[in-house]
């Protein structure tokens, strides 16, 4: 199956003529969901490419497709910076499915305690453990100076999901779905 996939990945890489440059470029534009998208197809030729690896998978975080970046940081054990990404990505990995338990199994998670960051995961993972939160019904409310974020489930046919809404004066800046 993986097999297959990369053949399909090559064949899409080849027809568009995606580089490694154009990966490049699309992070340094700060288009993070096509350096994800595009640098995923190009993986298997850069593996041993350290520069390449943090790229493509950080930007993967930043586009919030946690479980692709979960994947290539497999890859990152050669250097510090890779290893230090590579368990950043894990940790963020374990703190999503932590929240969706949270959100659907009820499960108290005020003895854990991990890493934190500044992902919209980690703020709402370190307050809920913390217990710096109200419940309305299913909702998780947070409310930190002007911001408040709010946890809440999504099901869609099978899959359960969780939203996450970071709110300021009333304006939703940003919904950051994950599964």
């Amino acid at each position: 199956m993986v097999k297959k996939l990369i053949l399909v990945a090559l064949f899409v890489c080849e027809a568009l003529a995606i580089t490694k440059f154009d990966v490049y470029q699309y992070y340094k534009h700060k288009d993070y969901h096509n350096t994800c998208k595009y640098g995923l197809w190009l993986l298997h030729k850069n593996l041993n490419n350290s520069i390449y690896l943090n790229v493509v998978s950080i930007s993967c975080v930043n586009s919030d497709m946690i479980n692709t970046a979960l994947r290539i940081s497999k890859y990152m054990t050669k250097t510090k910076n890779e290893r230090h990404n590579a368990s950043y990505i894990a940790s963020l990995y374990l703190i999503k499915k932590l929240l969706l338990q949270v959100v659907y199994d009820n499960i108290d998670i005020s003895n854990l305690s991990l890493p934190k960051s500044d992902d919209i995961l980690s703020v709402v993972f370190e307050n809920i453990s913390k217990g710096n939160f109200k419940k309305d019904k299913n909702k998780y409310i947070i409310k930190q100076k002007n911001t408040t974020y709010t946890l809440s489930p999504l099901k869609e046919g099978d899959k359960f999901k969780i939203v996450i809404k970071k709110i300021q004066n009333k304006k939703v800046l940003s919904t950051n779905i994950y599964w």
